[in-house]
């Protein structure tokens, strides 16, 4: 089941790795597209926070001494991945830590069935907090679109986010994101109400999930919950487009639970060659 996250996810594409370009440290070292070598250490050249998957890592014993590696510190492995990579080669010293977590949903063929999955009390909390919605809003359509203007909506209503999100979306950032948008499969879901953006997110389509890269919403209007009214259409188009899986990646927020999320235990890894 988690290898189907990660095999699907863009975190393992070429284009995604390029993108990171534009936020990647200018004096990154970097080898093979996806990793970086620094004093003899191998790591991934993508910022931890940008990537929520990573491919698994394979060297031979001739490319370690090739490259003179002594160390390896590679971060948001699956647990099977570990178990490859170590299986290819012996080192001298390995630690496994537990590190992030990220959160999925394996979706059934109906909304229906979906309620009623959920816990008696989450049911009735979503319910309730989509009735608040509705009854501020009235009817309203999950948009979807790549088109620039809704970007620089979505980009201007994450920067009026609240604590470091607010700080998040830097030049750099803006740029990466832009690029993302550009490449297929990547599109911004939003919801807007009398030429507002009342919230928006930032989404990854495979075939067989859909991977919630990023959001924000209007927190003047938190008392609406914009938040959940959207993440609420955007499981009911999911499941609509028969997708298995929906992933909300890296993060422990709590709604990621109240929606009926799984968890996806992540690991760092820090061998001595």
């Amino acid at each position: 089941m988690v290898k189907d996250l990660v095999a699907n996810s863009p975190f393992i594409n070429i284009e995604f790795i390029k993108s990171s370009e534009k936020i990647n440290e200018p004096d990154s070292k970097v080898l093979f597209d996806y990793y970086k070598l620094d004093s003899n250490t191998i790591s991934f050249q993508i910022n931890r926070d940008f990537s929520d998957y990573r491919i698994t890592p394979y060297f031979s014993n001739d490319q370690i001494s090739d490259l003179e590696i002594k160390n390896f510190e590679l971060d948001s492995l699956s647990y099977f991945q570990i178990e490859q990579f170590l299986n290819q080669n012996t080192f001298s010293s390995i630690e496994i830590i537990k590190s992030d977590i990220s959160v999925y949903l394996e979706l059934p063929n109906s909304y229906e069935s979906y309620l009623n999955e959920l816990s008696k009390k989450n049911r009735h909390e979503l319910k309730r907090k989509k009735r608040i919605f509705e009854e501020r809003f009235g009817e309203t359509v999950l948009e979807k679109s790549k088109d620039s203007e809704i970007f620089n909506k979505f980009v201007s209503l994450h920067k009026k986010s609240l604590g470091e999100k607010g700080e998040y979306m830097t030049q750099a950032v803006k740029d990466f994101y832009s690029s993302l948008l550009k490449q297929e499969n990547w599109y911004i879901y939003y919801i807007i109400k009398d030429d507002s953006m009342v919230s928006s997110a930032f989404v990854y389509e495979s075939e067989t999930v859909d991977y919630l890269f990023n959001s924000c919403r209007d927190h003047t209007l938190d008392e609406f919950n914009t938040g959940t009214y959207l993440n609420d259409q955007l499981l009911q188009n999911s499941i609509k487009n028969k997708k298995q899986y929906f992933d909300f990646l890296k993060g422990e927020e709590k709604y990621k639970f109240n929606f009926g999320g799984k968890v996806h235990q992540l690991y760092d890894l820090r061998i001595k060659v």
